[in-house]
């Protein structure tokens, strides 16, 4: 990790203090995107620099993104292009149409630098001549090389390759899972306040996670794998369900509690419940890296940010374990909160802290500004 203790180096010994006002565009297509960005944005509205976030019009993210950055008035927020969960849309309205109408939006702005997990920005970026950096952890999507050819760095939270997977001399692999950046301890609380809106008490309840498959990320995968395991979850358990397609709510147990978005607190309820189950990998990986048991229905196994959850943090998957003989784990009420704590103190000393890594191209700015004058 020795490529990184250049820039620690600047955090520690506050380098970055005393510069210039910038113009900072993130473009967000995905809630775990947000997440992944949000105490970033927050940091540099609070340094008083211009904040813009374009948001792709996708399930509840602009109204969570709203709510959450309500109190910045630096963060202007802009919905632009949308996603309608089929796979023929992620294609044509999230990306080739999309691409136009946020290139016409930022003919009007200066923008200083830019940061996402697509590259859609970074393509504007090489046309108008601002530096764009992404941040990603899945190097299978289509827009892998993309990202390669247009972005200044194109960055992957992977913690490290897995033996024998190779990827490009241009990409740079961060010893870390992009989840980190909202659930590391130095961001992260739990707060038990969240549980009394459903009468709940820690590690009594499952935490259930139905995603969408009508995205490119999903091609393959079978519609309602969660459906498929509920009767086999321990009666009288009490389980929470977050449902992306709030459509099919009928066929799950009518005894599941149905969480709505905006939902608050949504980390600290993954914290204290007794384990997580999800259909989708991202929560599945934020549940194992907040030290919560979890089992992952999918079928990206091999991923290399899901196997790097499952060596690190508690997360199994239908070909590291059957799913009856895990859920049997938990007929029983268990506590492990020593165990949680010392898992997440574990992670806490092997990943870097990836929000001063993103800051430190910012402060860099000023940097290539006073050597040579070169506004980017």
């Amino acid at each position: 990790m020795s490529e990184f203790s250049s820039w620690r180096k600047k955090m520690v010994t506050g380098e970055s203090a005393g510069r210039s006002r910038k113009s900072v565009w993130f473009d967000i297509c995905h809630t775990p995107q947000y997440n992944f960005y949000k105490n970033f944005i927050i940091r540099l509205a609070e340094e008083g620099h211009v904040v813009y976030l374009t948001v792709l019009d996708r399930g509840k993210m602009p109204l969570i993104v709203r709510k959450e950055l309500a109190a910045y008035p630096a963060i202007k927020i802009y919905v632009i292009g949308r996603h309608r969960l089929a796979k023929w849309s992620a294609i044509v309205d999230a990306n080739l149409i999309r691409i136009v109408k946020l290139f016409l939006w930022s003919l009007d702005k200066r923008i200083d630098i830019a940061y996402s997990n697509a590259f859609l920005s970074s393509v504007i970026g090489r046309v108008r001549g601002f530096h764009s950096y992404t941040f990603d952890d899945d190097p299978q999507t289509f827009d892998f090389r993309p990202k390669i050819w247009f972005s200044k760095i194109s960055h992957y939270c992977l913690y490290e390759l897995p033996p024998g997977y190779v990827l490009s001399s241009k990409v740079k692999v961060l010893p870390a899972l992009k989840e980190w950046a909202y659930l590391a301890p130095n961001v992260f609380t739990p707060d038990r306040i969240f549980l009394d809106k459903y009468k709940l008490h820690p590690k009594e309840y499952f935490f259930v996670r139905e995603v969408s498959v009508g995205t490119v990320n999903y091609t393959g995968q079978h519609v309602g794998a969660v459906m498929g395991i509920a009767s086999k979850i321990p009666h009288g358990r009490k389980v929470l369900l977050s449902l992306e397609d709030k459509s099919t709510k009928e066929r799950y147990p009518e005894d599941w509690i149905l969480l709505e978005e905006p939902v608050e607190g949504i980390h600290s309820l993954i914290y204290y419940s007794c384990a997580l189950i999800s259909s989708g990998d991202s929560m599945a990986r934020e549940a194992a890296l907040l030290g919560v048991p979890s089992y992952y229905l999918g079928i990206r196994y091999d991923m290399p940010a899901n196997r790097a959850a499952s060596r690190l943090g508690i997360l199994h998957n239908r070909k590291s374990m059957d799913f009856e003989e895990w859920i049997g784990r938990f007929k029983a009420k268990q506590d492990y909160a020593g165990e949680q704590e010392r898992a997440r103190d574990t992670i806490n000393h092997l990943f870097i802290d990836v929000n001063e890594y993103m800051y430190s191209f910012v402060d860099e700015l000023d940097n290539r500004k006073s050597n040579n004058g070169f506004h980017s």
